[in-house]
């Protein structure tokens, strides 16, 4: 009994690490909109202002219509 139990948590461990682990590789690489400006001088200061929420990964990204995105990480 004590095998089986053994056996199953190995089995659950197993399957459950490489799934945690690949939702985390893929969510270490995205960079998403944070935000919509006029201009890059606005984007840019939204970007630092923000510092304490994302950290200091961001960009600013010209985007249709002579807006400016501000992504972050």
């Amino acid at each position: 009994m004590k095998k089986r139990i053994g056996l199953l948590a190995a089995a659950t461990v197993a399957t459950l690490v490489p799934l945690a682990a690949a939702t985390s590789a893929s969510a270490a690489g995205e960079f998403h909109v944070s935000g919509v400006y006029y201009t890059t001088a606005q984007c840019h200061a939204a970007g630092v202002a923000g510092y304490n929420l994302w950290g200091p990964s961001f960009f600013c990204s010209d985007g249709p219509g002579g807006l400016v995105y501000l992504y972050t990480h």
